[in-house]
């Protein structure tokens, strides 16, 4: 073989490989459409209906606060077999007044997110802990389920025969 065949080959054989390499970006939550720069409300002038009109479902509705509607938005960028990463967040907070008109619009990103760190402990549960010999030798002694010892009948159906 040459050496531009060579060269050839070892190029056709490492193209599929660079694919994996390839940057994905993904969206998540709403999407602006087009035309839309922005996600805006007018204070005492919009209602929740106006909104539900405009942009839909809001993402989520506040627990606590039945009044706090928001629209999350979110771009994650992966590439090959790393973890993901999130490169844009938008969050536009609707909050109403008890007439159901707009009392206030706040809109965060992620420089407004903190990073929550998971706890690494369990979480203790009420209960007996059984040890090594009560789990192997709990059930010695004790009957199985419909072995006819179930009542003064003999038997689930409380008679005893024809």
């Amino acid at each position: 073989m040459t050496g531009s065949r060579v060269f050839a080959l070892a190029v056709f054989l490492l193209l599929p490989a660079l694919g994996g390499c390839v940057s994905v970006h993904s969206s998540h939550g709403y999407v602006l459409e087009r035309g839309e720069s922005q996600l805006a409300a007018k204070a005492g002038l919009d209602t929740k209906e106006s909104i539900l009109a405009k942009y839909g479902e809001p993402s989520m509705i506040g627990t606590f606060d039945p009044d706090a509607w928001y629209y999350m938005a979110s771009v994650e960028q992966a590439r090959a077999f790393f973890r993901p990463h999130t490169t844009s967040r938008r969050i536009v907070a609707f909050y109403f007044d008890k007439d159901g008109k707009v009392k206030n619009v706040d809109t965060f990103t992620l420089a407004d997110g903190y990073d929550v760190k998971m706890a690494a402990g369990e979480t203790p549960t009420r209960g007996k802990e059984l040890g090594f010999w009560e789990q192997l030798l709990g059930n010695v002694g004790k009957l199985p389920a419909g072995s006819g010892a179930a009542g003064p009948g003999g038997g689930p159906g409380g008679g005893s025969g024809p």
